[in-house]
């Protein structure tokens, strides 16, 4: 009691706590409900998609071949962090908009909800985190590819990952409790008025900003080594290089390298414009609008503003999903592995004797352009061997190719030896 009024004291508790609206326009109740009880369940829906879509993704690791590489190790992390942000985001619309706005229900009091806050703004920057290591990975693996299995190793990734998961949330927690006279400090967490002012809000959005600049630099040099390692391969090649007068062996490997090229290129402008497109709106607006920035809380009518911040609530939302399509679900390995989770899931639930093979399902893992170049292989040997019998060799061999990517759709039953492509 006496440390109740101590803080008191100190705080000058005389006047009633304020109740932390920014509503100075007078909204009609019925419609304020129907916005909330039509548009909200909106984005809780878009949560749950999310957190499946990334359920799916870090179960599909029981799957796949251990060691895990890197890449795959952090992208699977990244999964996790967009897991956790989508749920923290779903639980917070739910109890702090949904419930209370539309059915007048009251789940959580001040400081669990300012928690929740907490660990909220703490997964965001842990998902920034996540997306600046991976594009020093993709920096390294380009910039220095020999040097990589000693620079980026399993046990460097595993301390920076714990770092990025702990440390965010940890230092919010310990923020809001050393905030005099609100936060944890005030009496029932009732005030928080440092969340909606310009100096904790430009220092969070610099944090973003600053990831995001780091994430453009990063992947800008990216795409000028990647330019220049195609350009000097395109002199060499017009150079007139004797390794150029070997058409099955250096022309497959020059188009195969192209291929790599392009699809890095792709990859970037994705990653570049996913982050650029789902963050950056709400960046501006967590950066512009507060009650001491450029442009007040009450900027507009409730009707302008309730779609504004739904429509920037729904690309943060959005752009969690597509991270793990862009980060993991594009790799060979997750592939792979959701095909045989979903096998194996099929097989349980339908039952029977036609058990799925997990070890012969390995031998269907690789991809078309693998399948291709075991294609050249035996043509080129066919060639060296019989030249009466190169037509007949290409043509069985491509037979073959087309029987094991058909096949490829369907899950291998138990016992069952699938098509090889290289049969000699």
């Amino acid at each position: 009691m006496n440390t109740v009024d101590s803080i008191n004291d100190r705080c000058n508790y005389t006047r009633p706590v304020p109740n932390n609206t920014w509503e100075n326009d007078v909204v009609d109740p019925h419609y304020t409900h129907f916005l909330y009880i039509t548009f909200t369940p909106i984005l809780i829906s878009l949560c749950v998609f999310s957190i499946i879509f990334n359920v799916i993704l870090l179960l599909s690791v029981l799957w796949i071949r251990r060691p895990l590489s890197p890449t795959l190790y952090i992208s699977l992390s990244l999964a996790g962090t967009d897991l956790y942000t989508s749920f923290l985001l779903g639980l917070s619309f739910t109890v702090n908009s949904l419930l209370p706005e539309g059915f007048q229900v009251y789940l959580m009091d001040t400081c669990t909800s300012l928690g929740l806050e907490a660990l909220r703004l703490g997964a965001i920057v842990t998902t920034a985190g996540h997306l600046i290591m991976l594009a020093f990975n993709h920096y390294i693996g380009i910039l220095r590819p020999l040097h990589y299995p000693a620079t980026v190793t399993h046990g460097t990734v595993t301390v920076f990952m714990f770092f990025l998961w702990t440390l965010p949330p940890s230092f919010l927690f310990a923020y809001f409790n050393m905030i005099p006279c609100q936060a944890f400090q005030s009496p029932q967490c009732q005030l928080y008025d440092f969340l909606k002012e310009s100096k904790f809000r430009s220092t969070f959005s610099a944090v973003l900003f600053a990831a995001l600049a780091i994430m453009g630099i990063v992947y800008y040099h990216i795409f000028i080594l990647v330019k220049k390692h195609q350009a000097s391969r395109l002199l060499y090649k017009q150079s007139g290089s004797v390794h150029f007068n070997k058409p099955n062996q250096v022309r497959r490997q020059t188009e195969s390298q192209q291929s790599k090229n392009e699809k890095a290129l792709y990859t970037t402008l994705l990653i570049v414009g996913s982050v650029v497109v789902g963050w950056m709106p709400a960046c501006l607006q967590y950066y512009l609008i507060c009650t001491d920035c450029i442009i007040r809380p009450n900027w507009a009518s409730f009707t302008v503003r309730f779609y504004t911040y739904f429509a920037t609530n729904c690309l943060v939302i959005l752009k969690s999903a597509v991270n793990s399509y862009i980060y993991a679900a594009r790799m060979q390995e997750i592939q792979v592995a959701i095909r045989k989770m979903y096998c194996t899931l099929k097989q349980k639930l339908y039952g029977g004797n036609n058990e799925m093979d997990i070890a012969g399902f390995d031998q269907y893992k690789y991809s078309r352009s693998s399948a291709k170049s075991r294609r050249t292989v035996i043509c080129r040997i066919s060639v060296h061997q019989n030249k009466d019998e190169d037509q007949t060799e290409i043509n069985q061999d491509n037979i073959n190719v087309n029987h094991e990517l058909t096949n490829f759709s369907s899950c291998p039953r138990k016992n069952e030896t699938p098509n090889t492509v290289t049969y000699l």
